[in-house]
Formats: C-alpha cells, structure tokens, sequence
C-alpha cells in the first residue's frame, strides 16, 4: 500500500495522507513531479509509457510519496527508477507549478545529453525512451498518443525557457553595453 501526503491549496503539507488510488478528499491536494530532461540539440527525452500502463508517451514523472518533503529528492527518486539516471540536486532546475485539479505538479527541467542506449528502464513504467524535437511531440499530440497534460507542461516549460533566455540576453546586453560604454571612455 503506498501512501501520499496530502497538501491544502496553499501547498502547505496538512499531516493527512491517503492511499493512492484512492479519492482526495474535497479542498485537498497530492504533489505530482515531472522533469522534460533536453540536450543540445534542442530535443527532449520522451518516455513511451509500458502498454499495461496505458502505452502512451510522455516525459518522466510521478507521485510525491508519503515522508517525501523535498521534492527535487522525489524528481531524483522517478528518474533513478524509470530510466536508471542518476542526476545531482543542482542539476534539476524547478521551472513551474501547476494545478490541475487535486494534482500540483512541480515542473524540473534536466539539460543532460545522455545516450537512449545508456539508460537502464523500469519495464513495468517504461517501454521506451527518444529523442524527439517540439514540433514530433506536436505530432504525437495531436495524434492522441501524447499525454495531454504533459504537453501542457511541455509548453510552460518552453515559456520559461524563452523568458529566462531573454532575461539572460537582456542582462548580457547590458553588459555588453557597460562594457563598450568602459572601452569608449579609454
């Protein structure tokens, strides 16, 4: 029997857990982690969930379970038993947290180039595991065969991309600028 901590809509942990599998009670929430792990090349590693589990794809994820305070030690718990990746704490970047319905989910992002061949998957959670670009999970999405919800992650996740990006441009220009602005005076 596996236990959730139960958590109120402020994400405070309220000392109640349930079963899993069984109803939240009503004003109550149960904390989901989830990591899109990207390399260089701009793609994402996406899992193909096993057929006894639903046979879709999807990124890596799951439940919080009971005792779990520090989620980054639950994202680094999924990652350790899904695709045998050993990742540090620094490592995963919390990107999000989103509400969907009773659920939380705490959005990392993990840069890592790890070859497929490289990692060692739980059979009874996962089939299979690529490299795909946005635009092949787009794909897959609206086939069906892409879990909804994580595509929404999977979109947030690429919006704080985008804007961390620009901040980081925005502070390198600036820089820059301090830099030239230096530079013209000697």
């Amino acid at each position: 029997m596996e236990l959730l901590d139960l958590y109120d809509n402020d994400l405070k942990f309220t000392g109640q857990t349930v079963e899993r599998g069984k109803m939240i009670p009503q004003g109550l929430m149960i904390p989901i982690v989830a990591v899109f792990i990207h390399n260089n090349e701009g793609k994402y590693l996406i899992q193909k969930v096993a057929e006894s589990k639903g046979g879709y794809y999807a990124t890596t994820a799951g439940h919080v379970k009971s005792g779990e305070m520090d989620f980054t030690i639950s994202m680094q718990r999924e990652l350790k038993e899904e695709l045998g990746l050993s990742v540090t704490q620094s490592e995963l970047k919390l990107l999000k947290i989103r509400r969907y319905g009773y659920k939380f989910t705490l959005l990392y992002m993990l840069r890592s180039n790890v070859p497929v061949e490289m990692l060692r998957l739980q059979k009874e959670e996962v089939d299979s595991v690529f490299w795909l670009s946005r635009e092949e999970i787009e794909r897959l999405c609206n086939e069906g065969k892409f879990n909804k919800i994580h595509y929404q992650l999977l979109l947030d996740c690429e919006e704080r991309l985008t804007s961390l990006h620009l901040k980081t441009e925005k502070r390198n220009g600036s820089a820059l600028n301090e830099a030239k602005r230096v530079n013209t005076k000697n």
